[in-house]
Order: structure tokens, then sequence, then C-alpha cells
């Protein structure tokens, strides 16, 4: 991902920060517990990873060059 993104949350302009749902901590002893819990859990961490905000964590980040992203640069200047 080289192009900027643009929140709407917090109006920062950059590269996005990819965050992952849930715990590290949970999964392992989830996994050690046995094999179903760590593995129904493993799959939903990775079905909710999301590209958010690094000041805010906001999932829905738009592209800078979008009329969304054009939009949000010119309510904050």
């Amino acid at each position: 991902m080289s192009k900027n993104y643009v929140c709407p949350n917090c109006g920062f302009v950059g590269q996005p920060k990819r965050y992952t749902k849930g715990s590290l901590g949970w999964e392992i002893l989830l996994w050690i517990l046995g094999i179903l819990p760590g593995l129904f859990y493993s799959i939903w961490r990775l079905s909710t990873r999301y590209n958010g905000c690094p000041n805010c964590e906001y999932p829905y980040i738009v592209p800078e060059d979008s009329p969304k992203g054009q939009e949000i640069i010119k309510k904050q200047q």
C-alpha cells in the first residue's frame, strides 16, 4: 500500500496500520486447551483484520485521492 489514506474520524493523512481483533494470548491458550476452540478463534481473528487509522484505530479510512478523501481534507483546512 503506497498511497495515503484519510481518516474521517480524526483527520489523519498517511499510511494505514493493520489491526487484528482479539488477543494473541487468548489464541495461544485456546490452542493449548484444544484444537477446535483454537482453530475457531484463529479463523475469527484472521477474518476480522482491517487497515485502520494509526491515531484512533478507526476502521473506515478512505483513499486520499477519492472524492470523499478530498472532501475530508478540504474540511480540515
